[in-house]
């Protein structure tokens, strides 16, 4: 290690450096074949190219799989940006040295930037680098991001060596002295045991603050510096795996905490209850035996892992993997566990959101009066990416559970670009991202995807329930209850963390799982509207009506308006069913869930009404205000029957015979007749006289 390719092979990110080099090759990929990015680094990636959109994804092309999913940290320097998305380069009259000095520091004092720039504080102004910083309160800051990470993807290893000790000195005569030690570190061409324990120190003061990029960085390079083997070696690993943990650089985490593993020097049991806990978070199981493991570190980190990622429970054989099972498990914690405010805080806003009061828990998530100094394990204190995530998901899921759905799609979209939310809860927040989106757009979008893929290991896919919702809010009901069907041949798995599904199509008595005991009691309020037969479905509905006026949640309770309004309706109630109807409007425009209100606009308009949302269509053709029984009819029965059951009662409400029909829709005659039964039963009339006179019933209420 005494000359600069032995501090080349030393340096902790050279293999992230070569990586990038290699991937400087991919640069010419399409835009668009840039996948599996996790929404976080994107943004990194974003501020650090200026917000230019083709140089980002140049740039995100050039990292590695698990670089783009969040999984390992970024390299550094960073790939530099193409020369055709530059937007700013170097000043002509700019030194190389200075610059790259300059980039290197990023942010100092007045007094730093005039030792590096060589001149006076009023010469400033006229210096070549004058243009590179941005000055306030007498400490500059490198201004262009994307300028910078040109500068240092471009210098070499040798270059990087002399500008870091070049600052050395400038440093410490600014009295800038953790500055100057990293700096000391990074310029070192060999390994210094003396600089180990004040690097580690500064890694454990980043840790408390929060900051696990700077932790991660001093306690790498103490891990370079310590000699291989050591009890220092031991700790900056186990620090440095910590420090990749509170990121969500699991991956990271995961090969730090195994090399501590192999040192035994007091440290191997801490550092196997880390290697498994790393290890269940990456792939979602326990490792595979290893003598070096107890079966007490097992225990131990796949508790802890437990209470991170609530579902992992299932994979150590428990019968409740959700988050009550999470919620038990925290507080009764013991040992290295230090259960602090933060982790108690979340778990018990969880139970309350579960046993009825979303409101509560998010009041005690919001309350700023706890403490949140305790560290939980291995580094993660209560501000540290991980653990922020893990508040930030709670928090979605507390007003999903309320009813807020536009609040809480907005507050995952804003923590997914900050925070590693795809790894609390076992991935939760990928599924149901994918339920907001389709409650808010009317589809899944683009945030669902890069959630899914920052997601460690696999969940049990909802997709036959996310397409049934997507096809019932655009109005395929025929489409959604297949979808659902096939959800019910799969065995109907349960729904995970109470996500709102769909029960207005599909199979009755679906199980649900473990969920607030509003969408309980809604989920059954609906399936009794669906099971109200023609004898009593007047007072059946009214009493559905009476019950569901105790529910809080705007966005449950106009499910249930809206079913009530379709099937009134449906069965030629008009007037009952646009009362129903407008109510679910209302209470969608409520909860923030615009596709849901646009369905049900929808059906009030194929009743006849004017658009909900505007005065607009006050002078509309008469032919919307008086359109035939039969496209009523249709409009109002497509929630219930299938697309060919619709054919068919539609023509039979024309007064055609089975024959008639049969070779209309080019069927058998018995193929009508069953499907003849099928609608007597589900629109509750027993013969086709009673069917065509529901059909003009209801166009009688225009």
């Amino acid at each position: 290690m005494g000359d600069a390719k032995s501090a080349r092979s030393r340096d902790p990110r050279a293999g992230n450096r070569s990586t990038a080099r290699r991937g400087h090759e991919n640069l010419s990929l399409a835009r668009d074949e840039v996948r599996d990015v996790a929404p976080h680094v994107r943004a990194v990636i974003g501020r650090a190219c200026g917000g230019d959109m083709e140089a980002s994804a140049a740039v995100l092309a050039a990292l590695d799989s698990d670089q783009r999913r969040g999984w390992r940290t970024l390299p550094d320097p960073l790939p530099a940006i193409p020369a055709e998305h530059a937007s700013r380069t170097l000043p002509p009259d700019a030194a190389p040295g200075r610059a790259l000095a300059l980039a290197l520091c990023g942010t100092g004092s007045v007094q730093v930037l005039c030792a590096i720039a060589g001149c006076e504080p009023d010469r400033i102004p006229a210096s070549p680098l004058a243009g590179l910083a941005r000055l306030r309160g007498g400490r500059f800051r490198f201004a262009d991001s994307a300028l910078r990470m040109r500068v240092l993807a471009a210098a070499t290893s040798q270059e990087r060596l002399r500008a870091h000790q070049q600052l050395v000195p400038i440093l410490e005569a600014a009295g800038e002295r953790e500055a100057a030690l990293w700096h000391r570190a990074r310029g070192a061409v060999a390994g210094d045991p003396a600089l180990v324990e004040p690097l580690l120190a500064l890694a454990r003061a980043a840790l408390r603050k929060g900051d696990a990029g700077r932790a991660w960085s001093r306690a790498t390079e103490a891990a370079e510096h310590a000699p291989p083997g050591s009890s220092a070696h031991a700790e900056a690993l186990l620090l440095s795996g910590g420090a990749a943990l509170a990121g969500g650089w699991i991956a990271d985490a995961l090969e730090r905490f195994e090399q501590a593993l192999r040192i035994d020097r007091g440290r191997r049991g801490e550092a196997a209850v880390a290697f498994v806990l790393a290890h269940a978070l990456r792939y979602g199981t326990a490792p595979a035996p290893d003598p070096r493991v107890s079966a007490a570190a097992i225990g131990r980190g796949c508790g802890l892992a437990g209470m991170l990622s609530a579902p992992f429970g299932a994979a150590r054989g428990d019968d409740d993997p959700g988050l009550r099972w999470l919620a038990a498990s925290a507080p009764a914690a013991t040992g290295a566990i230090q259960d602090g405010s933060a982790l108690r805080r979340v778990t018990g806003a969880l139970r309350a959101g579960l046993d009825g009061d979303p409101d509560a828990g998010l009041r005690a998530l919001a309350d700023p009066g706890a403490a949140e100094g305790a560290e939980f394990a291995f580094g993660l204190h209560a501000r540290s990416p991980l653990l922020r995530a893990r508040h930030a998901v709670a928090d979605v899921l507390l007003h999903t559970w309320a009813g807020r759905i536009g609040t809480a799609y907005e507050l995952l979209s804003g923590s997914a670009a900050k925070l590693p939310v795809a790894l609390p809860f076992g991935g939760v927040a990928a599924g149901l991202c994918r339920r907001l989106e389709l409650a808010v757009e009317g589809r899944v979008g683009p945030l669902s995807p890069e959630l899914a893929a920052a997601a460690p290991w696999t969940q049990d896919s909802d997709g036959f329930v996310d397409r049934a919702i997507s096809a019932y809010l655009r109005g395929r009901s025929d489409e959604a209850a297949v979808h659902m069907a096939l959800w019910t041949d799969r065995g109907r798995p349960s729904e995970r963390a109470g996500l709102p599904g769909l029960d207005e199509v599909g199979p009755l008595g679906a199980p649900a799982g473990w969920e607030p005991p509003e969408a309980r009691l809604a989920r059954t309020l609906r399936e009794r509207v669906r099971a109200a037969r023609e004898s009593s479905w007047r007072a059946d509905l009214d009493a559905v009506a009476v019950q569901s006026r105790g529910i809080r949640s705007p966005f449950e309770r106009a499910r249930i308006e809206a079913l009530l309004g379709s099937t009134a309706a449906a069965r030629g109630d008009r007037g009952r069913g646009v009362r129903h109807l407008r109510a679910a409007l209302s209470l969608f425009e409520e909860a923030g869930a615009p596709a849901w209100r646009g369905m049900v606009g929808r059906r009030l308009r194929a009743l006849g009404e004017r658009r909900p949302d505007s005065s607009a269509d006050a002078g509309a053709s008469e032919g919307d205000a008086t359109r035939s029984s039969l496209e009523v009819c249709r409009a109002m029965w497509e929630p219930i029957l299938t697309a060919r059951e619709l054919d068919v009662a539609l023509l039979m409400a024309e007064g055609r015979t089975n024959k008639e029909i049969a070779l209309a829709l080019h069927v058998s005659v018995r193929t009508v007749e069953v499907h003849g039964g099928r609608i007597f039963a589900k629109i509750d009339v027993r013969t086709r006289q009673e069917l065509t006179v529901l059909a003009h019933r209801t166009d009688q209420h225009l």
